[in-house]
Formats: C-alpha cells, sequence, structure tokens
C-alpha cells in the first residue's frame, strides 16, 4: 500500500537513527504495526482508499514520529559522532604521519643526516603530536560548522579556541606541558580557512606550502649556529609536511564520511 510505504520511509528517513540495524528493526516493526492496522481495517469492510486515509489519520505525522525517534536514540547517536570522529583523527593522523615521515627520511638521507637518528629522535614524537593536534582540530571545525547557519568557520574557529585554552590553561596548572595543542589550533584552522576561501586547488597548494616552508626557515634562522645545510634541510622537511596537509584536506573528509557509514552498518 502506497501511504503504509510512505509513511515508513517518512520516519526511517528522518529519524536519525545512527545504526541501519536499528533502521531495519524499526521499520519491520512500524510495518507490523501498519498492516495490523489495515487488516484491522478491511475486516471492517473499509476500502482501499479509505484504509489510506485513516493509516495517515490513526498514525499522525511521520516527521513528528521521526523527531520522537531521534529524541530516544540522541546519545546513540552522539556516542557514534564521538567515536567516528576519533577513529577518523587516529587513521588519518597515523596515515599521514607515515607518509611524512618517509617523505623526510629520503630527505635526511639526500642531506647526510643518520636515518635512524631521525627517526629515532624527540622531534618525530613532537611531530608526531602536532599532525595528531592539527587533524583533530581540522576534523572538529568541520563537524562544529553544521551547528551554526551563517558565520560557521568563525563561530567553530572562536569555540574551538576556547576549549584548547581552557585544556591548556588546566594542564599547565596540572604540570603537563601541551604546548602542541597550540601547533595544532594554528595549523588545523589555518588549513581549514585555506580549503573554504581559496577556491584554486593550485592556490590552495601554493598557499600552504609557501606558509610551511617559510615557517621551516624561520625555526632554521632561530638555531645557533646557522648551517646553510640544516636551513634547507629544514626548509625540506616543513615543504614534505605542508604537501602532506594538502593532500590530509582533500581525502580527510572523504575518509571520515566512509568510516562513520562503515560503522553506521554495524
Amino acid at each position: 500500500m502506497r501511504a503504509m510505504d510512505e509513511l515508513i520511509h517518512g520516519v526511517v528517513t528522518c529519524s536519525q537513527i545512527p545504526s541501519v540495524r536499528l533502521r531495519q528493526e524499526i521499520q519491520r516493526e512500524l510495518r507490523t504495526h501498519m498492516e495490523d492496522f489495515v487488516a484491522a481495517a478491511r475486516e471492517a469492510g473499509h476500502r482501499d482508499h479509505e484504509i489510506e486515509i485513516l493509516l495517515r489519520s490513526h498514525f499522525g505525522d511521520p516527521r513528528q514520529i521521526a523527531e520522537d525517534f531521534a529524541w530516544v536514540y540522541r546519545c546513540d547517536r552522539r556516542e557514534l559522532l564521538i567515536f567516528s570522529y576519533a577513529v577518523s583523527t587516529l587513521v588519518i593522523a597515523s596515515s599521514l604521519l607515515l607518509a611524512i615521515l618517509a617523505i623526510q627520511t629520503g630527505l635526511a638521507a639526500s642531506f647526510g643526516t643518520p636515518v635512524l637518528q631521525m627517526v629515532a629522535s624527540r622531534h618525530t614524537v613532537i611531530e608526531a603530536l602536532d599532525i595528531l593536534a592539527c587533524v583533530a582540530v581540522y576534523l572538529a571545525a568541520t563537524s562544529l560548522e553544521s551547528l551554526f547557519e551563517n558565520y560557521w568557520f568563525l563561530k567553530a574557529a572562536l569555540l574551538l579556541t576556547g576549549l584548547i585554552v581552557v585544556l591548556i590553561v588546566g594542564c599547565t596548572l596540572a604540570g603537563l606541558h601541551i604546548t602542541f595543542l597550540v601547533y595544532g589550533l594554528i595549523a588545523g584552522l589555518f588549513l581549514r580557512a585555506v580549503r573554504l576561501f581559496v577556491h584554486s586547488k593550485i592556490a590552495r597548494a601554493g598557499i600552504v606550502l609557501f606558509c610551511f616552508a617559510f615557517a621551516g626557515l624561520a625555526f632554521a634562522l632561530l638555531r645557533s649556529p646557522i648551517s646553510v645545510v640544516g636551513t634547507m634541510a629544514a626548509c625540506a622537511s616543513w615543504l614534505a609536511l605542508g604537501a602532506g596537509y594538502v593532500v590530509m584536506t582533500a581525502v580527510a573528509p572523504r575518509v571520515d564520511a566512509s568510516l562513520r557509514n562503515a560503522l553506521q552498518r554495524i
């Protein structure tokens, strides 16, 4: 019956239930109730067009039913979003770190730096934390933007900044130093802004690569003594980091969406 199918489709589509399994169970339950109602109406002598009117009248607005289901499963939806965000952040950050380390290892070998010394250094740990924080901020910004109707990037950026400042202050008072969050905040919001407001792919890549190469040069010049080889190596390393971030901004939404869809099928 067309009215039954439309009601079930309207409820399930708008219910925002995070799991395919749960949606299928609710769809079966709704169909069972409606089929019982239709069977009872036919026994009472009603015709099909009358049953459709009675069906719509009895079960009401599908949007209201969907809102009720959305409220019931709000915690499940929130848990799925948090878990999906955490998994996406770890997967993207890990993949990005491995790719950047592979590039930097080749650059280190070409500049005469021992590979094991570079990979097993404190710099690698710091770089891993920086990348993790940057990816986390970037994905968080893309998620928070959907909460706002206007000035969404600005509002998401301010909200993230406030949260991270509170976290840094709290950790500092507890004797923990998590300065990598500052880098993650700046880099993540910078990459998100470039992605949103620069429409040309070539221009986006050029801006990111130039800024990261310049940052590498600035940090190299702050070191003492200044070495030409060391400065070139630092610029090349930061350039590789910027190239990795360019790729990340392109694939991150797809990876996040794919993981979320996969989790919803569980």
